[in-house]
């Protein structure tokens, strides 16, 4: 097992992971949804400069509950 992991590059543990099922498939992306929140995000960086990326998104969440 460590040499397949070594040669697909990943960590040993996460390969026996996916192997044996009990990782979550990834959601998919979705560019259309980005285009909808770049306004909102651009305005609330715009106002908040000294904000970081956390506060931002947590700004963010808020707003759209």
């Amino acid at each position: 097992m460590k040499v397949v992991a070594d040669i697909l590059g990943v960590a040993r543990p996460n390969l026996i992971d996916r192997l044996k099922g009990r990782t979550k498939p990834r959601r998919r992306y979705h560019k259309a949804q980005d285009a909808e929140l770049m306004p909102r995000i651009v305005t609330l960086v715009t106002a908040r400069p000294t904000y970081g990326c956390r506060r931002i998104t947590a700004i963010l969440n808020r707003q759209l509950r």
